[in-house]
């Protein structure tokens, strides 16, 4: 996992310079967008997790704000992110690691879904960093299969 200092940029008001960031910052992948109280906002993540924190935030300031969030559509590659259900939401044996596939600048707006087909909601997940919970064996088989498929392509 890439860990980066969090950022916040906001349009500037008309006639307003914006200042740009310092440059030893290290560019975070994950980006949040939305439009809070008439307000076009927009914020640089560290992880899914911020970036779903931010846009709950934002959602809570504004009952009409609507924003979405998603992998920065400069990023060299895709990436994999691992989540499974809160504690409590479902049983134990049900609270599966599951493996979500993000591609850079796919906006995230409504529930992921896994490798394996299932769905959760962003809101509802609790990330995991890599290794970390009960794997979803179907996800890890659909890995498994893709990267088969890609090296015999390359081969």
């Amino acid at each position: 996992m890439v860990t980066v200092r969090e950022t916040t940029a906001v349009r500037p008001a008309a006639g307003c310079a914006s200042r740009p960031l310092a440059r030893d910052a290290a560019p975070a992948p994950f980006m949040v967008v939305g439009l809070v109280n008439g307000h076009e906002v927009a914020a640089a993540v560290p992880s899914p997790a911020a970036a779903v924190r931010r846009l709950l935030d934002w959602l809570t300031l504004d009952d009409d704000a609507s924003a979405v969030w998603y992998l920065r559509e400069d990023w060299p590659e895709p990436v994999t992110v691992v989540a499974r259900m809160v504690s409590g939401a479902v049983g134990e044996t049900r609270r599966t690691a599951h493996l979500f596939q993000l591609l850079p600048g796919d906006v995230q707006c409504g529930p992921m879904i896994a490798r394996c087909g299932t769905e959760l909601c962003p809101s509802e997940v609790e990330w995991l960093r890599l290794g970390a919970g009960m794997p979803c064996e179907q996800c890890l088989a659909a890995a498994s299969a893709e990267r088969r498929a890609l090296e015999a392509v390359a081969g």
